[in-house]
């Protein structure tokens, strides 16, 4: 028959026998209390059963549809909306909440019935039992673990939060079949194991019989005994909910039947079911104090977050912000406006933020979209201040620090439960943070094995772990931004960049951006840092504004959203932030504010352009040119009289996709839709140059305005300058020399290169190639002179680069 099976009734047990006469009437009245008890449990039980196969008639149409499209997807939890409960019978939403053990077994024996009503062939073939996905609003008992406390224990509860640790999937027992031992004569008897997980309260659960009712011993048969899938996982509330300063509350999930295994670790779940205490009993005594777990009904990933909504003034402005020219220098000047220059640095963390487009192809190659950036300079910087500046913008973002981090505890780790011989797969800390932003300080003190373990998470953005007979890949999907400080703690001018940084070209390859920050003495500088720091000491702050504290998170669903829709005012966030003093008196620039840059960002990164066959062309060049500036060619490091001889940082293929994710994150700043335009590609180009210390061409390269700590010092100076400085000193002597700047010779070289390339021929005139190479020049480079031209040609042929014809005065390129 099909028929769920039937809960195991609590039954008051039988007084122990008394001595006297007296005694006798109390324990006849505790049985017949229990007896009445047992018979008004039943009833209740029946009524429910009714109640429910009535409310299933009601709608029959509707509900055998449900059944059937349940069944045909393999999928045995019936979903049941609250709301239709309450129009069946008023208030029959809270009491399902505050009692669900009451109702819900009695409920699903009833969803048998009908299914046996309905379709009697479905209901033989089922593989297990139906259940109930009680859905809706919950209100109140919609949480985040933080909000789980004695209060709501055998209520049904709903709890969003983050999966850390997940346990193995193991089978449990749920009933044992025993036969005769030595004897075949086919007698079987069987006992239910069915304990709190099935909302059931037996005494019996776990107990095996060892004799029959006539005395004859028993053996258990495994293979006719019936099991379940069992697994436990945990979860914390997720990090954009915690309250700083505070633990991350968790808690623990129980999952049997076909919910077991449906999370890893790093999934974001909304997890209903029972709140239950588990009393430990040892011996007589107890301390009061016993674990409580959710055993689950139904288990649901999450997506999205709860965030302020877009009205349309604020799309407007965020697209009059676009369509400004200076719409990029804006916005970085905008993030962290209280750190004092390093503009450069701010451009590439808003890009960052910003992120390319993550690409998955047909034959199961991952692209990443997520944009990685190092951070590498002298103490005292605003390193740190800047990743916490992403913190407090990113949507999602975990702060961990390299001393107090290890390779497991950024990845993932298998952890074996004290007590016991079962493996936990625990989620560290990258994995956490998927879809979101990782912020790594003082990245130079994590040790090289650490180091080594985050390679596959930041190139693959996955973690693959095998132990333990464990063999998982978990998803983490994230962008790194981390700070560091130089080999010896402060950069050493005569040592090059990459001895400076100190770190193997495997991981820094990994990083789409690496940025020097160098902590400069001269007095122009060091006085617009005390000024500005002056100004921030004088200005009141009015409230707390967007600061996360206790006060602020909390552990109800419900409050906070209401919190969000109190926000949710058709008024549009402001824009510029006012009332900032500027220096000396003079006006300040516009800066937009916190709340409307974060809102810009996010409306951004719903684009998804495409690289527009011009782009295309311009990103194939700028590579070239990159391998050009790293190979021996470029930086004259075979030339032995060369006083430029530097070794640049590595340029490998991982180069050229950071230059395609940095191109497509400048055109999502530009609200670009569709295509990403050569221009995206240039801006991005020059980033990267100026990021790795190298020189960028002089239309593309503008000296960064209002003298931050990344801008150039002054001519005169006799202080420590910027590499543009050193590099203007070179130029001036190889113009005296040779009547042509070093800068330009390198633009020579490179077009001269470039332009062999392109027209594939094996020589060319002297007035065909200035002429090719004036038009390849970028928009606002001079054009070579013919003085500069043939300087620059003899130079080359003295590096056995070309050769002329001496007759028609023809050049051939050599290489």
């Amino acid at each position: 028959e099909c028929k769920a099976p039937r809960p195991l009734l609590s039954v008051v047990p039988d007084a122990p026998p008394l001595v006297g006469i007296m005694d006798a009437a109390p324990a006849m009245g505790m049985k017949a209390a229990g007896s009445d008890a047992t018979i008004a449990e039943r009833d209740q039980y029946e009524k429910n059963v009714r109640m429910f196969h009535e409310f299933l008639n009601s709608n029959r149409s509707k509900w055998e549809k449900t059944l059937d499209t349940e069944l045909a997807n393999h999928r045995y939890r019936i979903p049941v909306e609250l709301k239709d409960l309450r129009q069946a019978e008023e208030g029959l939403e809270r009491k399902i909440l505050q009692q669900p053990v009451k109702y819900l077994l009695a409920w699903e024996e009833a969803l048998m019935t009908f299914l046996k009503d309905v379709n009697d062939k479905a209901c033989r073939q089922l593989k297990q039992p139906l259940k109930l996905d009680i859905q809706g609003s919950f209100g109140r008992n919609h949480v985040t673990p933080r909000g789980m406390n004695c209060t709501q224990l055998h209520q049904l509860m709903k709890v969003e939060g983050i999966v850390t640790k997940s346990g193995l999937t193991a089978p449990k027992l749920l009933q044992s079949m025993h036969v005769r031992k030595n004897q075949e004569d086919g007698h079987v008897e069987q006992r239910d194991h069915r304990d709190a997980t099935s909302f059931v309260q037996s005494s019996a659960a776990g107990a095996m019989p060892s004799h029959d009712s006539e005395g004859n011993e028993l053996a258990l048969e495994i293979g006719l005994s019936v099991y379940k899938d069992f697994q436990k996982f945990l979860i914390q509330e997720a990090p954009e909910n915690s309250p700083p300063g505070q633990i991350p509350r968790s808690v623990e999930v129980i999952c049997e039947g076909d919910l077991a295994d449906k999370t890893k670790p790093g999934d974001r779940v909304q997890v209903t079911g029972v709140y239950k205490p588990f009393p430990v009993t040892k011996g007589d005594f107890t301390t009061g104090i016993w674990p409580a777990r959710l055993i689950a009904t139904s288990v649901s990933l999450l997506k999205d977050m709860t965030e302020a909504p877009f009205v349309s003034d604020d799309v407007k402005n965020i697209k009059n912000i676009a369509a400004r020219e200076d719409a990029f220098e804006l916005l970085a000047r905008s993030f962290a406006p209280s750190i004092c220059g390093h503009e450069k640095v701010k451009a590439g963390l808003l890009l960052q933020m910003i992120g390319g487009t993550e690409k998955n192809l047909p034959n199961g190659t991952h692209l990443r979209g997520d944009i990685n950036v190092l951070l590498v300079g002298d103490p005292s910087c605003g390193k740190s201040q800047m990743l916490r500046f992403v913190m407090n913008i990113a949507p999602l973002a975990i702060s961990t620090t390299g001393r107090g981090s290890s390779g497991v505890g950024l990845t993932a780790a298998m952890i074996k439960e004290p007590g016991s011989r079962e493996f936990t797969l625990e989620a560290g800390a990258m994995v956490l943070a998927d879809r979101g932003f990782i912020c790594i300080d003082e990245f130079d003190k994590m040790g090289l094995n650490d180091r080594v373990a985050i390679h596959e998470a930041m190139e693959q953005q996955c973690v693959t772990i095998a132990k333990a007979g464990m063999h998982v890949t978990l998803n983490a999907r994230c962008s790194v931004v981390a700070a560091a400080n130089p080999i010896y703690g402060n950069f050493d001018p005569s040592l090059d960049l990459a001895k400076n940084i100190g770190m193997p070209d495997s991981l820094l390859s990994r990083f789409d951006l690496v940025f020097v920050v160098r902590d400069l003495t001269t007095e122009e500088i060091d006085r617009k840092i005390a000024t500005q720091v002056l100004r921030q000491a004088q200005m009141r702050l009015s409230g707390v504004g967007g600061r996360r504290g206790v006060e602020h998170m909390h552990s109800n669903i419900l409050e906070r959203r209401q919190e969000v829709d109190l926000r949710k005012t058709q008024e549009a966030t402001e824009v510029y932030v006012k009332g900032v003093p500027g220096a000396d008196g003079q006006e300040a620039k516009q800066v937009l504010t916190v709340d409307f840059l974060r809102k810009y960002l996010r409306y951004c990164r719903r684009l998804t352009p495409k690289l527009s066959e011009e782009a295309q062309v311009a990103v194939g060049e700028k590579y070239c040119d990159m391998r050009m500036r790293f190979q021996s060619g470029f930086d004259d490091l075979m030339n032995p009289n060369a006083e430029n001889k530097k070794p640049r940082l590595a340029v490998t293929t991982r180069t050229l996709e950071a230059l395609i994710r940095l191109s497509t994150a400048h055109a999502k700043l530009k609200l670009r839709k569709d295509e990403v335009l050569p221009e995206d590609v240039n801006e991005a180009y020059k980033l990267m140059l100026i990021a790795r210390e190298e020189e960028a061409p002089e239309s593309a390269a503008p000296v960064v305005p209002d003298g931050g700590d990344d801008a150039p010092a002054p001519a005169g100076d006799a202080s420590q300058g910027t590499k543009r400085t050193r590099d203007l000193a070179f130029e001036g002597q190889a113009g005296e020399a040779g009547g042509i700047s070093a800068s330009r010779f390198k633009s020579l070289q490179t077009l001269v290169g470039r332009t062999f390339a392109s027209l594939d021929e094996p020589q060319l005139s002297r007035g065909e190639l200035l002429e090719t190479i004036n038009a390849g020049l970028l928009a606002g480079e001079p054009a070579f002179s013919e003085g500069e031209f043939s300087t620059g040609l003899d130079r080359l042929e003295e590096e056995n680069k070309i050769m002329t014809v001496a007759d028609t005065g023809a050049v051939i390129f050599v290489g």
